[in-house]
């Protein structure tokens, strides 16, 4: 398969990795969140010497792009929702991109074991093929959750975010 194939295979498959892109999220009294998101390209726009980024939909993605996913969830609820996690897996064939985990009134902590165990990001350890542990960098982040503050009241709705970019 030549190169241009291979390429062309690899972006429509990660492209549907990226638009199949999972998330979950739970709250205190189950039912009471409605959660979407939102898969968009960045776009470097340079206009008489100034950069300028924008975002489009993700239609077409090539390695090297850097991709935003955000989520957005509701209470739909009449009552107050607490304890809400958001999680959101970081997809296969993508680099998360440091400092880019937002949203309000969360805290953000990573997995580098696929969701099993959460820390924060100078605290994360992998394993060498030599067996030493060692500091986990972005690359090896597997998963993302975001923890929100407080309470979301009846028919509030907030959002969280990351970057990656395609390998």
């Amino acid at each position: 398969m030549t190169n241009n194939k291979y390429l062309k295979k690899l972006t429509t498959a990660s492209l549907l990795a990226l638009l199949l892109f999972g998330f979950q999220a739970n709250a205190a009294q189950q039912g009471s969140l409605k959660v979407t998101s939102k898969v968009q390209k960045m776009v470097i726009e340079t206009k008489a010497g100034k950069k300028s980024y924008k975002f489009i939909p993700a239609t077409k993605v090539l390695p090297g792009d850097i991709v935003q996913y955000n989520t957005f969830f509701e209470n739909i609820s009449n009552k107050s929702a607490g304890n809400i996690n958001i999680v959101n897996p970081i997809p296969k064939h993508t680099v998360y991109l440091p400092h880019s985990a937002q949203g309000k009134n969360t805290q953000s902590v990573f997995s580098v074991d696929g969701g099993k165990h959460y820390g924060k990001a100078g605290t994360l350890k992998v394993r060498g093929s030599d067996g030493k542990l060692y500091p986990a960098k972005p690359s090896d982040y597997t998963h993302i959750r975001w923890h929100y503050l407080g309470n979301l009241a009846p028919k509030e709705k907030q959002a969280v975010a990351f970057r990656v970019r395609l390998r």
